[in-house]
């Protein structure tokens, strides 16, 4: 074969495996892309709701996915009480989004279709008690419609409702009530069951001295560290009976708890200036 002809047939050759291999590597990349809906979910808890009064908190719920998720279904786990057997929601439940029901401690939203590229946000309403221990809630959703990563269809938050500032100085007349139980983190734990609530009366002197009334034996003492907290202990001739570590929850009363071996006895003490 002449020089040139080779050539020429060379060059047609590599030509051609360009315009063979440039339609190979087009589609391998659109490929990535696999069709399917990406639920994400996330909550926002209230900010400066102080205890026992209504806050809101808000669900929302975005398709990232590239196709749209139908029948889409919400749960949330609303916080808890340790009560036993009987489970109860930790706060007083106000309004919820009319896609939900309560069952439970648990509110189940039916949200419909979530288009790709777009959300929606379930919100209610909840008070919160003083506890002990972070108030945690979660939620979660799901739909039949195939996910690209069902990983991220879970979010989880903890609700801490501010205690209220106060001030205590002088002499007070206190109201004591308290139930006991084991694993109490909340005196809202015991007013869910009024019949479990005991109580006695006492006063706190000017000088930090506590007198109980109708227990001579038993004395004890009182100390406001401010801005919300305040601690009584008590003892008799025997040795300290215990002490009660409280947070100020408003209108004069304090909340906390007072160990007592494997049992926690929770408390609600009030105050009433006294001459």
């Amino acid at each position: 074969m002449p020089g040139r002809a080779r050539s020429r047939m060379f060059v047609s050759m590599k030509l051609l495996a360009c315009l063979v291999t440039l339609p190979v590597l087009l589609p391998a990349t659109a490929a990535l892309a696999a069709p399917g809906a990406d639920l994400g979910v996330a909550i926002t808890p209230p900010a400066g709701v102080a205890v026992y009064a209504p806050g809101q908190v808000s669900v929302r719920v975005a398709n990232q996915g590239n196709r749209h998720a139908s029948s889409v279904s919400l749960a949330i786990q609303l916080p808890v009480t340790n009560t036993s057997p009987t489970v109860h929601v930790m706060g007083t439940l106000g309004a919820f989004d009319p896609r939900c029901t309560r069952t439970g401690t648990r509110l189940v939203c039916n949200l419909g279709t979530v288009p790709r590229g777009g959300a929606t946000t379930v919100a209610f309403t909840i008070a919160l008690p003083y506890s002990t221990a972070a108030l945690a809630m979660s939620a979660s959703a799901s739909s039949p419609t195939a996910e690209l990563n069902p990983a991220d269809n879970s979010a989880s938050a903890l609700l801490a409702p501010s205690t209220v500032p106060t001030s205590v100085s002088g002499r007070y007349t206190a109201t004591n009530d308290h139930c006991t139980g084991t694993g109490l983190t909340s005196f809202f734990e015991c007013a869910l069951y009024p019949s479990s609530i005991s109580g006695f009366t006492s006063v706190l002197a000017a000088d930090g001295s506590v007198a109980v009334d109708g227990e001579p034996g038993v004395t004890g003492g009182w100390q406001f560290t401010g801005p919300d907290r305040l601690v009584i202990w008590y003892a008799d001739a025997s040795g300290p009976l215990g002490t009660v570590d409280l947070r100020s929850v408003g209108s004069g009363c304090f909340e906390g708890p007072m160990s007592a071996g494997a049992w926690t006895v929770m408390y609600e003490v009030c105050l009433t200036a006294a001459p």
